[in-house]
């Protein structure tokens, strides 16, 4: 029996006026009217990239548009690109929260050797400051006092509402969780969770 209508997983990502062009020229040439692979391979190239029909006739001008369309069509290239964007999005994903687990790492790390090289510095001299120099590191006018404060309140609304997004990085570990990665580490948890043992550390060494 010949093939005079598209199936309807050939007619997937195709538009009403796409899908009868493409059964018009099916009707008329069979599925033998279809590009060969050799030469839709551009096309297939041009299509994966968002590149719409009209401007790959406009293109390749020796390719009519019912048979671009009908090759797309029984080649099942709205499905592929449908796929590749999934897996592009998937990948960005990785990565972004790649991105902000190195950064996370870095910055706390940034703060490790600040904290080493005047944290002390700056407890002898609250203990004395008569007869101590002044830290190197320290809040010299009100708008840094204020910077401080409002830093320091970020933390400790991080810490106690571990739910509160208090970062846009945080997003992208959201996303992640939501396709289904169940076994990534809750960012903000742990955060909130490092912020509170810190906090007790550093009560524990001053009592």
């Amino acid at each position: 029996m010949l093939k005079k209508n598209l199936q309807d997983d050939e007619r997937y990502g195709l538009t009403q006026e796409e899908i009868q062009l493409a059964e018009k020229y099916l009707k008329r040439n069979k599925t033998a009217g279809a590009l060969k692979d050799s030469e839709a391979f551009v096309l297939y190239e041009m299509f994966m990239i968002g590149t719409s029909f009209s401007d790959m006739h406009l293109q390749h001008p020796q390719y009519p548009l019912p048979q671009i369309i009908l090759t797309a069509a029984l080649r099942k290239w709205p499905m592929d690109r449908e796929r590749m964007m999934g897996s592009l999005k998937d990948r960005v994903r990785a990565k972004v929260v790649k991105s902000v687990v190195e950064s996370v790492d870095f910055l706390t790390s940034m703060i490790s050797v600040a904290n080493a090289e005047h944290l002390e510095e700056m407890r002898t001299y609250v203990k004395d400051p008569k007869h101590n120099k002044k830290p190197d590191l320290r809040i010299e006018s009100i708008k840094e006092y204020k910077e401080i404060l409002e830093t320091l309140q970020k933390m400790v609304d991080g810490a106690n509402n571990p739910k509160q997004k208090s970062s846009a990085m945080y997003g992208a570990l959201e996303d992640t969780r939501k396709l289904g990665e169940k076994n990534l580490p809750k960012a903000e948890d742990d955060a909130s969770h490092m912020l509170a043992e810190i906090v007790e550390e550093d009560d524990a060494s001053e009592s």
